[in-house]
């Protein structure tokens, strides 16, 4: 991986297609330590490349390669806003969303992610209603559709709303099956059928359908490399609170201390705040996972 820490300034007052390669590369290797490790991992370090961005942004470019700046810039804060998200700064990540939508002004796709994002971070804090706004927006690519529509889904279920969340649900997995799945961009990439899979589960998990959860969330964990450790660990926890849901607590206990221990290796702030509810589920049975 590239030193994230490293990005020189322009050599020149003109900058070239290189220079924003170069700052894209480098976002594609903070956005991968997001997902193995955790936002505060890595978010001071996307802070920073912000300040080298902005020397690109000052700089004479052609109308292409300041377009594509414009898209990478954007990018930057987006995984600033997402790193500070993950890592509790709920203030941090909307000024950074902020940013990325006045920068992909021109860009769809991106803008629709940025929106996603910034839906995820109400969702989180429990304003499903909020979250809707923002996933209810659309999106032109199928695969961007996909991402809105199952976490519509999600929003839906934690109302309550099960007619409205399998069937967003549904359209999520359509939108799937439409996408081009060989040329996706950065911000996009985490979404796969692993990923798909594990929406699908949290989606019936949170609709108490334990029976098709559990096989979900299951294959989701099993599928899940080391590079999305975090995925991974959030979908530990959701199988965790499944099997206490059913009353199956040795069950429960042997995913949550597994859940506990894929955790204390992240640092995401998020990740403990997903775990609370199943510790207090746990603790409430008398079953310790500590």
């Amino acid at each position: 991986m590239a030193d994230p820490a490293y990005f020189p300034p322009p050599h020149s007052a003109r900058i070239g297609m290189s220079d924003v390669e170069q700052l894209e590369a480098q976002t594609h290797s903070l956005r991968s330590v997001d997902y193995r490790y955790g936002g505060g991992a890595c978010r001071d370090a996307v802070v920073v490349r912000i300040y080298w961005a902005q020397q690109l942004l000052a700089a004479s470019a052609s109308d292409d390669v300041h377009t594509r700046l414009l898209s990478a810039v954007a990018d930057l804060h987006n995984l600033a806003g997402w790193t500070s998200f993950d890592s509790g700064q709920v203030g941090a990540a909307y000024h950074h969303f902020d940013r990325a939508l006045d920068f992909a002004r021109h860009d769809e796709d991106l803008t629709t992610n940025i929106v996603y994002r910034r839906g995820r971070v109400h969702l989180h804090h429990g304003a499903s209603g909020d979250a809707l706004a923002y996933f209810q927006r659309g999106a032109h690519a199928p695969l961007a559709s996909s991402i809105m529509h199952s976490n519509e889904a999600w929003a839906y279920a934690r109302q309550g709303r099960s007619d409205e969340a399998l069937r967003a649900l549904g359209k999520a997995q359509d939108a799937f099956a439409r996408a081009d799945h060989a040329h996706v961009p950065d911000w996009a990439r985490f979404r796969d059928e692993t990923d798909l899979t594990a929406m699908i589960g949290t989606v019936h998990a949170e609709l108490g359908d334990t029976r098709r959860a559990i096989p979900a969330l299951t294959s989701a964990i099993e599928r899940f490399g080391s590079e999305m450790a975090r995925s991974s660990a959030f979908c530990q926890i959701t199988l965790a609170s499944c099997h206490f849901m059913d009353g199956d607590d040795d069950q429960g206990q042997a995913v949550g201390m597994r859940a506990v221990r894929a955790a204390e290796t992240l640092r995401s702030e998020r990740a403990w705040d997903r775990m609370r509810p199943m510790l207090q589920v746990a603790a409430s049975r008398g079953v310790p996972l500590r």
